[in-house]
């Protein structure tokens, strides 16, 4: 445990040092294919300057994109924040040298290390992956929680590429005396957030004891102490949990970084925004735009501003609901705008108003907000913040991620803003765009057999060979669930 501990601390270093010397390795390439031979010195000396500046902007911006984070998912994801990262590391190159009159740097060069880097540290991430998965991965693991919880959890884990985890068993919190002789057999412990505090004591206090990693899926308790300090009453240590709300200083910063960004925003999305609205007007009648009432800052009301993706009065019939993956009330000009996020353009207007912010919590209807606050009590503190344009959920969640799920990232979110933390939000924004897997409509659920029986199997009855779960089963349920390796 402690070497794992150790080789952990290490990689993300060891990942940085591959990165930067396969971007400037495209540069090098890129130079030899330019002139077929010796640099001239004044293009080289150019490059020379730039190469510190080059250096510094790669290691931020990959590490804004959360590309030295372990990231147990596929290698499509890792891929395009890679692509993003190298393209960011072109546009700060060509700013880099016209900030400094390296007018002797030819931008043919910048073209052709473009392609060069792509392939050279996607090549590289793709063999880092593979050995994160190797070195990281294969994890053992029993999942603590009540059955109906840890079904929910076991889709999600199924849906990882294969040899990430490999899930052993179930147990139920009324079954955790047998967890002492669990241990020694799987390497880490996921615990669903419904346990009590007592049984989660009871959980990561016998983790520590049997040297096991412990994962546990935080609730709004949790959430709160994550930013707590230490202080002393007396002789007596007490733990300070501070208001989740923002200061007026971050307030402040957050407004002007809106007003900033939603104006460059505009200015530069004119092309665009006419583009959109002579796709919408011209393939369907209606109102090219769309105004919806959504919930903001303090619960208040407010309209939101889309680029109409559905056909006119879409839930004229069945009321407010949210759309399917393949919803037939959609344009095909509206699944395009939808799947680029083009459609939400129109909502800097909503940021520029003052209505929304360009990070937070997404903007929901009331009558979804109702709902969820009546099943989830502390989805009211979502709101203690202007709603966004992309937020942690929208990063790092799916459209079909559940309201719990989406407000833990919120939640998570609100406790832990700083000014840097919004710019990784919206840096990473980017390559979510370009899967467009944040976009799709909701899935129907149980139509994966393979993947529901080996959760049926998991859940209720459990074991087989000696207290663990067919292994065959839950590989066919994570092929089925995962498709092909990598995806």
């Amino acid at each position: 445990m402690l070497r794992s501990r150790v080789v952990k601390s290490v990689y993300p270093y060891l990942l940085a040092a591959g990165d930067l010397a396969l971007v400037l390795a495209g540069f090098l390439l890129a130079f030899c294919l330019r002139f077929f031979g010796p640099v001239p010195a004044p293009n080289w000396e150019s490059f020379l300057r730039v190469i510190p500046w080059v250096a510094l902007t790669t290691i931020v911006l990959f590490a804004a994109l959360g590309l030295y984070q372990l990231r147990r998912n596929g290698f499509a994801s890792l891929l395009r924040c890679v692509v993003t990262g190298i393209f960011g590391v072109l546009v700060a190159t060509a700013a880099l040298t016209f900030w400094f009159r390296g007018f002797a740097f030819p931008r043919s060069v910048l073209l052709l290390a473009f392609p060069l880097q792509v392939v050279l540290v996607c090549a590289w991430r793709y063999f880092s992956w593979q050995f994160e998965r190797w070195l990281f991965g294969r994890r053992k693991l029993l999942v603590v929680g009540p059955a109906p919880e840890a079904a929910k959890v076991l889709g999600k884990l199924f849906e990882l590429p294969r040899g990430w985890f490999e899930v052993q068993r179930v147990l139920a919190p009324g079954e955790l005396d047998a967890l002492p002789s669990l241990l020694p057999r799987v390497d880490a412990v996921l615990v669903v957030p419904s346990l009590s505090r007592e049984e989660k004591a009871v959980v990561l206090a016998r983790c520590l004891h049997a040297r096991r990693e412990a994962y546990l899926v935080p609730d709004l308790y949790d959430i709160m102490l994550s930013r707590s300090q230490m202080l002393q009453i007396d002789d007596l240590p007490v733990v300070e949990v501070q208001d989740i709300r923002l200061t007026w200083l971050q307030q402040a910063t957050k407004r002007v970084l809106d007003l900033v960004l939603a104006g460059l925003g505009l200015l530069l999305s004119l092309p665009v925004l006419a583009a959109c609205a002579l796709a919408v007007a011209v393939t369907s009648p209606g109102p090219v735009l769309y105004r919806q009432e959504r919930v903001g800052y303090r619960g208040r009301p407010f309209l939101l501003y889309k680029f109409r993706t559905m056909v006119v009065d879409a839930e004229e019939a069945t009321g407010p609901v949210l759309a399917g993956e393949n919803d037939s009330r959609v344009t095909r000009v509206g699944r395009f705008l939808r799947s680029t996020r083009l459609d939400e353009l129109p909502q800097l207007f909503n940021v520029l108003k003052g209505e929304m912010s360009v990070v937070g919590p997404r903007p929901e209807r009331p009558f979804f907000v109702n709902r969820f606050t009546g099943e989830i009590p502390e989805y009211r503190y979502r709101h203690l913040v202007k709603p966004g344009l992309t937020g942690l959920a929208q990063v790092f969640g799916r459209y079909t991620t559940s309201a719990a799920d989406k407000l833990r990232y919120d939640l998570y979110y609100i406790r832990n803003y700083s000014l840097w933390l919004d710019l990784k939000i919206i840096l990473q924004t980017i390559p979510v765009v370009l899967g467009g897997e944040g976009a799709r409509g909701q899935r129907e659920e149980g139509t994966d057999p393979e993947k529901l029986s080996a959760i049926h199997t998991l859940v209720n009855s459990g074991v087989a060979d000696s207290g663990m779960v067919n292994r065959g089963v839950v590989e066919g349920a994570r092929q089925a669930a995962a498709g092909k390796e990598g995806q």
